[in-house]
């Protein structure tokens, strides 16, 4: 009788259970030989820190969006020499983030902004006689920026100072989106009409 069992072949279905029996107890190994896989649920809370990570181990792509906020930063840890050239634009400050406490000594200055152009007008000496005891007061000239453009300082020079006996009365700032910022100058002479006169507008586009 016992001879009769053990000659028996198994069935069909007896091997295919057996096989589900040993997958369902051991599972499917995926792994590469010698190669430990390790997923978010195996680490502990706070065990990867900033110490446990080699260095340029976590790229871009590993971080997901919004995951790194001000909040989370340390004091002084995004400087200019982490940041790309460009990674800072205007829509990317929040209001009122650059202020002057932000802001390095000699840092912003008018060729950091933007190109300068300086608008000149010349001005007339409109004395009739030199050297006599009545100075005249010139008429006022204006030197305008383009619109658009922001008046970023003034400036006034005499090309040529005729006798000497010449004075800058005004050279005076004024700010018009609309028409064009710029500066209205005037000067007085005794220099019987001989002297010119420039005023300047310096102007940041």
């Amino acid at each position: 009788m016992i001879e009769k069992v053990m000659s028996r072949r198994p069935s069909l279905g007896a091997v295919m259970g057996f096989l589900a029996l040993v997958v369902a107890l051991g599972g499917v190994a995926t792994a590469e030989p010698n190669r430990t896989v390790i997923k978010r649920g195996d680490i502990a809370p706070g065990a990867v820190t900033a110490k446990t990570l080699a260095k340029g181990a976590v790229k871009a792509k590993a971080i997901s969006r919004g995951a790194v906020n001000s909040r989370k930063l340390a004091d002084g840890a995004v400087n200019r020499r982490v940041l790309a050239k460009g990674a800072v634009t205007a829509r990317s400050l929040a209001p009122s983030a650059v202020t002057s406490a932000a802001i390095a000594p000699g840092s912003v200055y008018g060729a950091a902004l933007g190109q300068i152009s300086i608008k000149a007008t010349p001005i007339a000496d409109i004395d009739q006689v030199a050297a006599n005891p009545e100075w005249t007061a010139g008429n006022s000239e204006v030197a305008l920026c383009a619109p658009g453009e922001a008046l970023l300082g003034t400036g006034f020079l005499f090309t040529n100072p005729g006798n000497r006996e010449v004075t800058w009365l005004e050279a005076t700032p004024f700010l018009s989106p609309s028409s064009g910022s710029g500066v209205k100058g005037r000067f007085a002479s005794n220099s019987g009409g001989s002297a010119t006169g420039q005023i300047m507008a310096i102007c940041l586009k």
